[in-house]
């Protein structure tokens, strides 16, 4: 087991340059992992359908956003604090292929250039 970041898809919108993540204790969200909580495995799969519901929270790794992260454009966050996760298709690709299985619902990430959904 290990343990997870929970990335929101909420609270990522096409326009940001970062992918949110939750802060540590379920309390508030955050671009710089540096700022993330760590929520184990286990914790996750017993409350899947709040940390990993697919289609508003994602559980993925530490190790995979870590190893994607890098640091942030000077000015764009508090004392420049990271490392953050670019909001783009191939981050997103890698987070869907190697995020906790068992989502509940599919997930439909927004990154700049992503199709743009209905309803």
């Amino acid at each position: 087991m290990s343990d997870c970041y929970i990335v929101s898809l909420k609270h990522t919108n096409r326009e940001h340059a970062y992918i949110t993540v939750w802060r540590p204790d379920d309390k508030g969200y955050a671009w710089p992992l540096s700022w993330a909580g760590k929520y184990s495995e286990d914790d996750v799969m017993a409350l899947r359908d709040y940390y990993h519901r697919g289609d508003d929270t994602l559980a993925v790794p530490c190790e995979l956003l870590d190893a994607l992260a890098v640091p942030p454009a000077k000015g764009t966050v508090d004392n420049d604090a990271g490392p953050v996760v670019l909001n783009n298709r191939t981050n997103w690709k890698c987070i869907l292929e190697f995020a906790l299985p068992d989502s509940l619902y599919p997930s439909h990430p927004q990154y700049p250039g992503a199709r743009r959904r209905k309803g």
